[in-house]
């Protein structure tokens, strides 16, 4: 009920993924991604534990085509599930079930997977397709980004819109873009906006994040920004003051 692209970056080894829907919250569910092993989509009637354990299988050594092969074997209701998968090397692999509502399928690409159902064509997963092999330079959230909007502009979901969500994972175990847009009319275009906050307003503090090998990098620099805000919070009070009195 959903189309989603799961993707390794070539040149940054980011990991990331994307999804849009008619349903609540679809950025929120069924996907699983994990720093240095790989990420994992489930949709369609979805079984979260595909997910789930397919990346542990994925941790544990297992080539995504084994993953997927497991993972399926162990689910009763394959016929209704989709999976795809990515790992930390760039290789894939997905399943669609042959009782998925139409259209339903996937289209796998250089260190990507594209996959959705209840699609108002193929030509869903392949516009996404090209335009994040299109994009390549660009930084990872951007690529997906610009493939949930390639993937609506060409029917989306053919129930409606709904939901959205981006995740990055970007050399750090917590994410650095990590969007959703749980219930709106037009999902993509609001995940944009969103986006492009997300540049604006924390992008620029991501360098000076904590980091596994170093909890205060650019330390002088979170000390400026802080001071900033109190002076600013100062001004502000001192302002409010002076218009009440």
């Amino acid at each position: 009920m959903t189309f989603s692209i799961v993707a390794r970056d070539s040149q940054s080894g980011w990991l990331g993924m994307a999804t849009a829907s008619k349903a609540l919250a679809a950025g929120a569910t069924g996907q699983c991604m994990k720093l240095g092993v790989g990420v994992i989509a489930s949709q369609a009637f979805a079984n979260r534990y595909l997910a789930i354990d397919g990346l542990r299988l994925v941790e544990d050594g297992l080539p995504p085509e084994r993953v997927v092969e497991r993972v399926i074997a162990s689910d009763a209701g394959r016929d209704l599930r989709q999976v795809g998968v990515v790992d930390h090397e760039g290789r894939v692999a997905a399943y669609t079930g042959g009782k998925c509502i139409p259209w339903a399928g996937h289209l796998m690409g250089p260190g990507y997977v594209c996959l959705g159902n209840i699609l108002v064509s193929e030509g869903v997963v392949k516009a996404m397709a090209s335009a994040f092999e299109r994009s390549r330079g660009e930084p990872l959230y951007e690529r997906l980004m610009l493939a949930l909007e390639a993937g609506q502009e060409a029917g989306g979901d053919r129930r409606g819109r709904q939901g959205a969500g981006i995740q990055v994972l970007a050399g750090e175990e917590y994410a650095l873009c990590d969007l959703r847009v749980d219930d709106h009319a037009n999902p993509v275009s609001e995940l944009r906006r969103v986006l492009e906050v997300f540049r604006t307003e924390q992008l620029p503090y991501a360098m000076a994040a904590p980091r596994r090998d170093d909890f205060t990098p650019q330390w002088d620099a979170v000390l400026q920004v802080r001071d900033i805000i109190e002076r600013d919070l100062d001004e502000k009070q001192a302002a409010q003051a002076a218009k009440e009195s």
